[in-house]
């Protein structure tokens, strides 16, 4: 076993590989395991953007992609109210 330092962005980037694997995987996964399935994404020849961007999480850099959340979640609580209004007449 090794020592290797990541920044907390990255750490915390690792974390949620991690947990994106074990929801998918319905095991415990390591941090090893997870950074092992990074690395099979990446030496991989077909190198699916898709699927490496599922298999990472993310949706681009952090701010970009809260910004993005909250749009959504804005615009899925407009419909929820217009749909909850048409219910009550």
């Amino acid at each position: 076993m090794s020592t290797i330092q990541v920044d907390d962005d990255v750490k915390r980037e690792l974390f949620t590989v991690a947990a994106d694997l074990q929801s998918k995987l319905g095991r415990k996964v390591s941090l090893s395991e997870a950074i092992v399935m990074l690395l099979e994404a990446y030496r991989t020849r077909e190198r699916n953007v898709a699927k490496m961007l599922s298999l990472y999480g993310c949706l681009g850099q952090a701010s970009e992609a809260r910004g993005l959340l909250a749009e959504l979640r804005a615009e899925e609580e407009r419909d929820l109210e217009r749909l909850a209004g048409k219910h009550r007449t």
